[in-house]
């Protein structure tokens, strides 16, 4: 990858950051402050670490300069004007896939792996990469609540300074301080006439071709040798025929389908007798999501909502 197009490229000056990001780094260090940890329980237990305002508008302006590189077309991690639909459509036609999971990928991608990127690929000076890594990073060690620090206990979790969840940030630069080992996984997909894409913590590899049974082993090899753990119960291989779950997408022969849930979802709110404007704008968000899968779905239902003439609202 060419890092030359990011604005940090090469910063030597404590300045000429601070016009970028427009932030005075000198207080840096109160910014770790805005972040208060907590465990959400649905729709599973997971750590987050959304930041308050302050630091996420900073951490919005270090995502625009991120923009501006020129990704690999198989990346959907983060990329402005690509989504998991996108992912989905890149191997609708391959044959075989093979799904892989990455465990506490966030919690994983540490302060080291976020300053060696800044460090390494975006060749800025050590105490610039130092405070970037900074502002991309929460150090929780101090401000972890007794939930929490059971939880990171519970979950095996290794660094408690590391890559935040909830961040506008997280999901573009898990990918930038992992790049090597994303670009190694791109070799040996390449090696076994397969095509891979990442999108944040899914890795997937299809082929027209069966996918030799050597590539998941080699595969995990190279994800622990990076210091990242692969989710087992999620590793999944599908056939020529299967329906194949990609990023909450269904594939079938080369095809993409409207995932059930959101079928479920129209199908359920079609029961009721009558429904309030929230309730039948949740259908109309509905039926556009399901658009994305199928232009030639709920067509009726849609042009009926618009006419006005669907079934009486709720006084």
């Amino acid at each position: 990858m060419d890092f030359s197009k990011c604005p940090f490229y090469g910063l030597k000056r404590k300045r000429d950051l601070n016009v970028i990001i427009k932030v005075k780094t000198k207080n840096r260090n109160a910014f770790n402050l805005q972040y208060k940890p907590y465990i959400e329980k649905i729709p599973k237990r997971r750590l987050i670490e959304a930041p308050k305002e302050g630091i996420k508008t900073i951490q919005k302006r270090i995502k625009k300069q991120f923009d501006l590189i020129e990704f690999p077309n198989n990346v959907f991690s983060g990329i402005k004007g690509r989504s998991y639909i996108d992912n989905a459509y890149y191997h609708i036609e391959s044959n075989y896939f093979l799904k892989m999971d990455l465990s506490k990928f966030f919690p994983n991608t540490c302060r080291e792996k976020i300053y060696n990127f800044y460090h390494n690929k975006l060749k800025v000076s050590s105490d610039i990469a130092s405070i970037l890594t900074d502002l991309s990073s929460v150090d929780i060690t101090n401000i972890m609540s007794t939930e929490v620090k059971n939880f990171i206990a519970e979950k095996g979790i290794r660094y408690t300074n590391h890559l935040p969840s909830g961040s506008p940030i997280s999901s573009i630069l898990s990918y930038l301080a992992n790049v090597d080992m994303f670009d190694e996984l791109n070799r040996l997909a390449k090696n076994n006439n397969c095509i891979v894409s990442f999108y944040v913590d899914d890795i997937i590899f299809s082929s027209k071709h069966k996918i030799p049974n050597t590539l998941v082993q080699k595969a995990k090899r190279i994800i622990i040798k990076y210091g990242q753990i692969v989710n087992e119960d999620k590793t999944k291989t599908y056939m020529t025929n299967d329906y194949k779950k990609i990023t909450g997408c269904v594939i079938k022969n080369h095809e993409l389908f409207i995932p059930n849930k959101t079928r479920y979802k129209i199908a359920k709110l079609l029961k009721q007798e009558c429904y309030t404007q929230n309730e039948i704008n949740s259908i109309l968000g509905l039926i556009n999501n399901a658009h994305l899968f199928d232009r030639s779905k709920y067509n009726d239902l849609q042009q009926k909502i618009k006419n006005n003439s669907f079934k009486k609202l709720k006084m």
